[in-house]
C-alpha cells in the first residue's frame, strides 16, 4: 500500500513540472522575457522591410498584420502585359548640386518622355529620407509627350559627400522602376576664422593689430560693407589667393586685417565688427574683437596658493585649471601699478558668477622707485558648486579702482571645479 502511494505521489510530482515548463514556454498568458536577437532574423527583418518601402508600404504592420501603405507614395501602376507598349526615355538620372549650404534648399527637374505607342502612366515611388521630395507634373504621358519629376532638398547639417534619391514607377516592362538621384556636398555658408580676433597689445608707440578670415564652404561672395562701433578700429580686407583657399579647404574667402589704436582705454578691450556679405541671409556677421592697453600697470606673475594657475596677459586670462570643487582654487597675481601718488586701492568688484572672490593687497617686495607692489587674489572658495567655465564662456571680473588713469581693471577666469 505505502508503495502505491509513492508512486502515485512521484507520478503527481512528473505531471506537475510537466505542465509548469509548457506553460512557461507556450502559455499565452504567461510573460515570457524575450530571446536574444538572432543576426540572421534581424537580416531578413530588413530585407523585408526594403521590399516593403519599394511598394510604397510601411514596415510596420498594423492589428490585424497587414501593411499599411504610405501616404505619401502612389499606388504603382500595373505594368503592361499587351501591346501597344509605351516606352520610357530618360536622360540625366544623376544631378550634381555641387556645393550647398545647411538649410538651404534646391532642386531640379528630370525629364520622363514617352517614345512608345501607348500611354506611359507615372507613379510617385518611396525616396530614400524623408528631406528628398519627388513631385511629378504629369500622371500620364502620351505617345510623344513628355513630363518632369522634380526632386528637392533642403539639408540639416554638414555632410562632406551626400547622395539622395527617389523612385518612379511606370507600366513600361522594359523600364518599370526609375531611380533619380541627386549628389554633392553640404558646407558652411559662412565661417569666421578664428572665432574671436585678437590684436594683442597696444604700445603707446605703435598700434595693434588682428588677423582673421572670413570663409565659405559653399559659393563666391562679396563683402557689402564692415561697421566698427569704435572709431579707434581701421579695417581693412583683400581676397584669399587660391592657394590660402585649398589650405583651408575653402571655396572662397576674404582676409581681414583689423588695427587697434592707442586711442583705447587703459586695460582689456573689447569691440566688435559687422560684416556684411552678399549671400543669403544678408544678416551680418558679429566678429568680437580684443586687445589690451597696459598703460600704468605691469602685471608680473601667477602664484597658485591653492591649485595651479597659468595667466596670459595679452588677454588679461588667468586659468586656473581643474580642481575638486570641495577643495577650491586661490591664485595671487603680483602686478606693479605707477603713476599714482597715494595708495592703490580696490573700490568695489563686480563678477558675472557670484561665487567667485577678488581681493587687493600690498606686496612691498614686488615694488620699485615709484611703483607700487601689489596682489589681486583671486579665489574659488571650497564647497562652491561644480561648473565648467572651459565649455562655457569665462567668469569676467572687473575691479573698480581709484587710480586716476585705471579706473577699471578686466579679468577672465577660466577653470573646471569638478
Amino acid at each position: 500500500m505505502q508503495t502505491q502511494k509513492l508512486a502515485f505521489g512521484m507520478v503527481v510530482a512528473i505531471l506537475s513540472i510537466s505542465a509548469a515548463i509548457w506553460a512557461a514556454r507556450f502559455a499565452p498568458w504567461v510573460d515570457r522575457a524575450s530571446a536574444a536577437p538572432n543576426p540572421l532574423v534581424s537580416r531578413v527583418r530588413e530585407m523585408k522591410e526594403g521590399a516593403a518601402r519599394r511598394k510604397g508600404e510601411t514596415p510596420e504592420a498594423d492589428e490585424l498584420g497587414e501593411r499599411r501603405v504610405d501616404p505619401t507614395v502612389d499606388a504603382r501602376p500595373p505594368v503592361a502585359n499587351q501591346g501597344p507598349f509605351p516606352k520610357t526615355a530618360v536622360g540625366e538620372q544623376v544631378y550634381q548640386f555641387r556645393h550647398m549650404g545647411i538649410g538651404e534648399r534646391r532642386a531640379h527637374r528630370f525629364r520622363i518622355e514617352n517614345k512608345g505607342q501607348a500611354p506611359l502612366v507615372i507613379a510617385k515611388g518611396p525616396t530614400e529620407c524623408k528631406c528628398t521630395i519627388s513631385n511629378v507634373a504629369t500622371r500620364e504621358v502620351p505617345p510623344g509627350g513628355f513630363t518632369e519629376v522634380e526632386l528637392a532638398w533642403a539639408p540639416l547639417e554638414a555632410d562632406p559627400a551626400f547622395e539622395k534619391s527617389a523612385i518612379i514607377w511606370t507600366n513600361d516592362p522594359a523600364m518599370s522602376e526609375i531611380r533619380f538621384r541627386i549628389a554633392g556636398k553640404v558646407g558652411r555658408g559662412l565661417a569666421v576664422s578664428p572665432v574671436a580676433w585678437h590684436a594683442g597689445t597696444v604700445a603707446e608707440d605703435q598700434a595693434a593689430k588682428a588677423v582673421g578670415i572670413v570663409v565659405s564652404e559653399v559659393a563666391e561672395f562679396k563683402i557689402l560693407s564692415v561697421k566698427s562701433v569704435d572709431d579707434n578700429i581701421k579695417v581693412s580686407y583683400k581676397p584669399m589667393t587660391p592657394g590660402a583657399l585649398t589650405h583651408v579647404g575653402m571655396l572662397a574667402g576674404y582676409e581681414f586685417t583689423t588695427t587697434v589704436g592707442k586711442g583705447i582705454p587703459i586695460g582689456s578691450f573689447r569691440s566688435r565688427l559687422e560684416i556684411l556679405t552678399s549671400l543669403e541671409p544678408k544678416t551680418p556677421l558679429v566678429v568680437d574683437l580684443t586687445a589690451v592697453r597696459p598703460g600704468p600697470i605691469r602685471f608680473l606673475s601667477a602664484v597658485p596658493i591653492v591649485g595651479h594657475a597659468l595667466w596670459n596677459a595679452e588677454k588679461t586670462r588667468l586659468n586656473l585649471g581643474r580642481f575638486r570643487h570641495e577643495v577650491g582654487c586661490k591664485t595671487a597675481l603680483t602686478a606693479l601699478i605707477s603713476e599714482m601718488k597715494g595708495k592703490f586701492q580696490m573700490l568695489g568688484v563686480k563678477s558675472s558668477d557670484s561665487f567667485v572672490k577678488v581681493s587687493v593687497e600690498a606686496n612691498p617686495a614686488a615694488g620699485s622707485g615709484e611703483s607700487q607692489g601689489i596682489r589681486f587674489v583671486f579665489e574659488v572658495p571650497p564647497g562652491s558648486p561644480p561648473v565648467n567655465y572651459f565649455t562655457q564662456k569665462p567668469v569676467h571680473v572687473t575691479v573698480q579702482t581709484n587710480h586716476p588713469k585705471l579706473k577699471n581693471l578686466d579679468f577672465d577666469l577660466e577653470f573646471v571645479s569638478l
